[in-house]
């Protein structure tokens, strides 16, 4: 992708083209409520207020949603599309329409090939269908999540294609752009448990969107351990720290990591908290022994983020002669 930044005409656009913007956005965010300041409004598809809330001028390309305004405020309504998952077509033709930058020829798409599946759905707080139930039941019950959280991180779930039967959580870069998603299937007799976006995940942070790096951070495994830490907490999406993640961790304010992972992955997580060591990181490395944060629950969890020790070197070393007498 070009590092050149995408820049809007100052110009007005014409009657006909506003209608042709405007088809685009009802496309992917459905009817829409207009005023004559060529404002039309929207129901928000990030914090799903009951009530349309988000804003788009489509004479200027303007866009904001008047409850989640971290999460949606912008110049730029390819960006809004971005963050919502639609299709190329959809943001090159936004694109054209304000003479914003397209994308450059063999230039990847600016998603970085993550994009919600066209069969994802938000997962409504009051069920309608069973899968609809089955869901939400999943979420609440099983995994211990909250309709706060599930509202928070755009919870969704796919009744056809590829990802049938599965809940679906995105997962958005520091400017609020798709840069992953992983579905779970609610059935515990799928073949496969897990599956996610087509993408290369060295180059992607988990819920980077929602982390301060100015605070400690925690690395664990999965979305739902991200989730049920809630405190700055960053999903792996497996057992690797991704090369964008360790170069951010490196160069940002963080002066503290924590590291939770499962047993099977200490000898990997080990070596982590020795380049972080070198890099003058204050490391913690939280044993849960067997079970993941997502079990231990968010109470049990800070308990044991407070109890916590940092690594000092000679403890690393003995750690790692440990697993070396130990064949890890």
């Amino acid at each position: 992708m070009s590092d050149q930044q995408l820049k809007i005409n100052s110009d007005v656009l014409d009657k006909d083209t506003q209608k042709l913007v405007l088809g685009v956005l009802e496309h992917n965010f459905g009817k829409a409520k207009s005023d004559k300041k060529g404002n039309y409004v929207f129901h928000c598809p990030f914090c799903k207020h009951k009530k349309p809330k988000l804003v788009v001028n489509v004479v200027t390309g303007k866009y904001n949603c008047w409850t989640c305004e971290p999460s949606t405020k912008g110049k730029k309504p390819d960006t809004l599309l971005m963050k919502h998952g639609a299709k190329k077509e959809d943001i090159q033709e936004i694109r054209s329409y304000y003479k914003i930058k397209s994308f450059a020829k063999n230039e990847e798409f600016v998603e970085n090939v993550a994009a919600l599946p066209t069969e994802f759905q938000q997962l409504p707080l009051k069920p309608k269908s069973l899968l609809e139930k089955k869901a939400l039941n999943y979420l609440l019950k099983e995994r211990g999540l909250t309709e706060t959280d599930i509202i928070k991180y755009n919870i969704g779930y796919c009744e056809y294609g590829k990802y049938k039967n599965r809940v679906v959580i995105p997962s958005y870069d520091t400017n609020g752009k798709l840069n992953y998603f992983v579905a779970r299937a609610i059935s515990d007799k799928e073949r496969m448990a897990y599956d996610g976006a087509s993408v290369d995940k060295k180059n992607i942070i988990g819920f980077e969107y929602y982390i301060n790096w100015n605070l400690p951070v925690i690395l664990c495994e999965g979305a739902f351990d991200a989730i049920a830490i809630k405190r700055n907490a960053i999903p792996l999406f497996g057992k690797s720290i991704s090369n964008a993640l360790m170069k951010k961790l490196v160069e940002s304010k963080v002066k503290t990591v924590y590291i939770v992972l499962d047993n099977d992955a200490l000898k990997k997580s080990t070596a982590y908290v020795e380049e972080l060591i070198s890099y003058g990181k204050e490391v913690y490395h939280i044993n849960l022994e067997d079970k993941d944060p997502s079990k231990v629950g968010f109470e049990q969890m800070i308990k044991l983020l407070q109890k916590a020790k940092p690594i000092k070197q000679e403890e690393l070393l003995f750690k790692k002669m440990q697993m070396a007498l130990a064949n890890i």
